[in-house]
C-alpha cells in the first residue's frame, strides 16, 4: 500500500516520483528502462520558440543541475554544457527577444566571429549564431538510469513491470504483470505516447497525435558544442567517444506502440548525413541509428490533468518531443497538484477542458 504510485520510467515519471518521495511520501514508481526519454537525442537547451516552455526548461536545468551536484559527470551522462543556434538575421533577432523576456543570459556571433570560436562549423557570412551558455547535453540512456539510481537512492520504490490494469477507486488497485498488486492512494500517469492507448481503455479520449522521430549517432574527429542548425532544419550534441548524436527534423506518424522504436527509413538517414556535412567541417561516420515516439496535442502545449471523476488519478502527456528539457519541471509542478501543494484550477492552460470543442 503506498501514498502515490507513478506509472512510466521516462523523464516525467522519475522527477515526479524524485519530488514526492523529497516530500516524505510513501512512492513505488513502476515502469520499463526503454522510454521515450532514454531514446532521445539528449539536449536539454533554453533556445526553443515559446516563452512559457524556456522558463520550464530554466526551471529543468535548475533542478538538474541540483540532482547532479554529488555525482560526476560521466555517472550522471553529462557530454556537453552550452549551446548554439545557427540562423539567419531574422531568426536571430526573435530569439534575442524570446530569451531576453526569460531573462537568460545569451551572446550572439556575426559569422567571422563564429567561426573563430567554433571552427569545426561551416558558417556562411549572413548566418548568426546565439550562444547559451547553461543548457546541458545528456547520452539519455545513461541520464535515465542515473535517475533511476537517485530515486532508489532517495527510497522510491523502483518495480520494472508493466501495469496490466488500473482499478480507480477511493484507493486505486494496479494490477501488474509480474509481481501482482499494488494500491495506492494516488496514481500518477506518466506513460509518454503509450498515454492515449493506455486512457482510452478507461473511456477517457485525448486528442494527441503520436510520432516516431528518428536519432544517429556519427564518428568524427573534433570535439564540439551542441547546435542547432536552424537554416538546414538539424540538431546535433556531442557524444562520448568523439561521436555526434541528433538529426534533421524528420518523423512520422506511428500508429501503434509496436511501431514505436523501429528503425528510421534509410532515407531520412541519407537527408540527415547531407545535413550534417553541409554544416561540419571534418571526416563523418556512420555509427548507428534509433527512433523514439513523441506526443502532440493540437496546440503544442502539454496535457496535466486529473482523470475525468478522479480527484486522486493524474496524467500528464503531449510533451511535443521536448519531454528531456520540459519533462523534470512538469514532474516537479506534477507533483505539487498530486500532494496538494499547488492548486490544478492554476493550470487552466494545461488542462484537457481546453479541448472541450473537439469532442
Amino acid at each position: 500500500m503506498y501514498e502515490f504510485a507513478v506509472v512510466g520510467m521516462g523523464i516525467a515519471g522519475l522527477s515526479t516520483a524524485i519530488r514526492l518521495r523529497e516530500y516524505g511520501y510513501n512512492v513505488v514508481l513502476i515502469g520499463d528502462e526503454k522510454s521515450a526519454s532514454a531514446s532521445c537525442a539528449g539536449i536539454i537547451t533554453l533556445q526553443l520558440e515559446d516563452v512559457k516552455d524556456i522558463l520550464l526548461v530554466k526551471e529543468s536545468i535548475k533542478i538538474i543541475n541540483n540532482l547532479i551536484r554529488d555525482y560526476s559527470i560521466d555517472e550522471a551522462g553529462v557530454t556537453c554544457r552550452g549551446f548554439i543556434s545557427i540562423e539567419d538575421s531574422i531568426e536571430a533577432g526573435e530569439s534575442a527577444e524570446l530569451l531576453k523576456k526569460a531573462e537568460v543570459v545569451f551572446k550572439q556571433f556575426d559569422a567571422k566571429d563564429a567561426s573563430q570560436n567554433w571552427p569545426w562549423l561551416k558558417i556562411s557570412e549572413d548566418e548568426i549564431v546565439t550562444y547559451t551558455m547553461d543548457d546541458l547535453s545528456v547520452e539519455a540512456d545513461q541520464f535515465i538510469k542515473f535517475l533511476i539510481k537517485v530515486a532508489r537512492e532517495k527510497s522510491v520504490d523502483v518495480e520494472k513491470d508493466w501495469v496490466k490494469e488500473i482499478v480507480l477507486g477511493e484507493k486505486h488497485k494496479l494490477l501488474l504483470q509480474q509481481i501482482g498488486e499494488v494500491e495506492a492512494d494516488v496514481v500518477i500517469l506518466c506513460l509518454g505516447a503509450c498515454t492515449r492507448d493506455f486512457l482510452s481503455k478507461n473511456g477517457i479520449l485525448i486528442p494527441v497525435i503520436v510520432l516516431r522521430a528518428p536519432a544517429y549517432r556519427f564518428k568524427i574527429n573534433e570535439e564540439i558544442i551542441a547546435f542547432s542548425d536552424e537554416v538546414y532544419e538539424s540538431y546535433w550534441r556531442p557524444g562520448v567517444n568523439r561521436t555526434i548524436v541528433g538529426g534533421g527534423y524528420h518523423a512520422e506518424i506511428a500508429s501503434d506502440s509496436s511501431l514505436f522504436f523501429q528503425k528510421p527509413p534509410k532515407r531520412f538517414r541519407n537527408d540527415t548525413e547531407k545535413l550534417l556535412r553541409l554544416r561540419l567541417n571534418g571526416s563523418i561516420e556512420f555509427i548507428e541509428e534509433w527512433s523514439g515516439p513523441i506526443s502532440i496535442t493540437p496546440d503544442l502545449d502539454p496535457i496535466l490533468d486529473n482523470l475525468p471523476g478522479y480527484e486522486n488519478a493524474f496524467f500528464l502527456d503531449g510533451l511535443r518531443g521536448y519531454g528531456l528539457m520540459r519533462g523534470i519541471a512538469l514532474g516537479y509542478l506534477l507533483a505539487d497538484i498530486a500532494s496538494g501543494r499547488k492548486d490544478l484550477d492554476s493550470l487552466e492552460e494545461y488542462r484537457l477542458s481546453r479541448f472541450s470543442s473537439l469532442f
